[in-house]
């Protein structure tokens, strides 16, 4: 499988922001290139006819975080390729990706912001997630920011965007997208801030079919943030208005709220919940420190790439906690997703993960983690749970040198027989860090 031109995007962030001028702050930028191999007792992820395939996967990741007076940017990623020894499936070319770039042309007024988002998707959701079932998929987001002071706590600002959104296989959900916000924010204080937003955007799918599904949509809402160095707030409330490009109109009630309380340095805990209108774009937008850790359990793993947009209700919670020896950490989640257009994928989902890593010496360390999900397809008369399992074992060899060995257990109980599924895996690997 390929990796898109747009991926390539952020790849570009990446580096011109190494590359920048040494009036710049220096650039943090972490890379580490290593080899796995892995025997997988089930690489087809079959019930009753499992396959035994034997991959090795030379992978090139990096970190990079620049923080500068003129450029900003945050990136993370991997390419990856994976050879297939058996010939079970075909070779692949693998790519992970999520950048945000901001270049402060007038400082505190005008802004150019760049962000890119490179994954994998499933074609088909309601399949086994094997190789011949998975797809790039692309998020390209570019345009100014204004800022300007209106008085002493008084502030204002308008975005203007452009978003291109890519599937590899699902051509359907290739759009192109225009949307405007405008705020305003007034300071209570040096921890409390009021604001009145108003946004607009349209949305306009490249194929055919799925012009039906273009839409408009106006929201206005108004928010509260309150900020301490142990706690921090956002809330806001308001109204969205979609209209469909046909005959029904929608609208409905646009909520959101986060809270994270940091008691101490090595505890945080973390609440969010949301109703809005969206679609599977938001789903590719990607943190740059959570790309590739959302596996089973995190509600991210498996977004359906469809045009159509829908009703979502999430709430999520997640608590970290961090020793000297150990860290552990745990996040529930619940969402329920209602199709406007009445798409058979409506679903209400729920499950965790939890992870546990514990430091036996400097150089050695054990990890722990396991995920759950239930998906209910309220259209569908269907049930999915998902479970996965991994121990690993690493040992840091030098201050570049790191060897693991690692062994996963994945499950799928379905009320549809054939679509269940049991897999192990062991995998070997060794990494170079700089």
């Amino acid at each position: 499988m390929r990796i898109t031109h747009r991926g390539w995007f952020a790849a570009g962030i990446a580096l011109a922001a190494a590359g920048a001028p040494s009036a710049q702050a220096e650039p943090a930028l972490n890379y580490s290139v290593g080899v796995e191999l892995e025997q997988n007792d089930n690489i087809n992820l079959s019930r009753d006819n499992p396959v035994e395939e034997t991959v090795l996967t030379p992978t090139l990741g990096f970190d990079l975080r620049q923080q500068g007076a003129v450029l900003s940017a945050t990136a993370a990623g991997s390419v990856s390729y994976r050879d297939y020894l058996g010939g079970k499936f075909s070779d692949e070319l693998r790519g992970l990706l999520s950048g945000v770039a901001t270049w402060s042309i007038s400082p505190e007024r005008f802004d150019w912001v760049a962000e890119d988002y490179l994954g994998r998707q499933p074609v088909n959701v309601l399949q086994a997630d094997v190789p011949s079932n998975q797809q790039q998929t692309n998020v390209f987001s570019t345009g100014p920011t204004w800022r300007a002071r209106l008085g002493d706590n008084l502030r204002g600002r308008l975005d203007l965007r452009y978003t291109n959104t890519y599937a590899e296989e699902t051509n359907d959900f290739d759009s192109d997208r225009f949307s405007a916000a405008a705020r305003l924010a007034w300071l209570l204080g040096a921890l409390d801030t009021v604001s009145g937003s108003l946004t607009a955007s349209r949305v306009r799918y490249d194929e055919a079919a799925s012009r039906p599904f273009d839409y408009d949509r106006e929201d206005a809402y108004v928010g509260y943030e309150h900020t301490t160095n142990t706690l921090k707030l956002q809330a806001a409330a308001g109204y969205s208005w979609v209209d469909l490009r046909g005959p029904d109109n929608r609208s409905g009630a646009l909520l959101s709220f986060g809270l994270r309380w940091m008691p101490s340095s090595a505890t945080d805990l973390g609440i969010s919940a949301a109703r809005q209108f969206a679609d599977a774009s938001q789903d590719l937008v990607i943190d740059p420190a959570s790309i590739g850790n959302l596996g089973v359990g995190s509600g991210r793993n498996g977004a359906v790439i469809s045009p159509q947009l829908y009703v979502e209700k999430r709430i999520g919670l997640d608590f970290n906690h961090r020793e000297e020896r150990y860290t552990f950490s745990v996040a529930p989640f619940w969402r329920k997703i209602d199709y406007i257009e009445g798409e058979f994928f409506s679903q209400h989902a729920y499950g965790w993960t939890a992870t546990f890593n514990w430091l036996f010496r400097p150089t050695f360390a054990l990890s722990l983690s396991t995920g759950r999900e239930h998906r209910d397809y309220s259209d569908l008369d269907r049930t999915d749970t998902d479970a996965s399992y991994s121990m690993a074992l690493s040992w840091r060899q030098t201050s570049h040198w790191t060897w693991a060995l690692r062994a996963t257990h994945a499950l799928r109980d379905s009320t549809l027989r054939e679509a269940g599924y049991s897999d192990n895996a062991v995998i070997l690997s060794v990494t170079y860090t700089r």
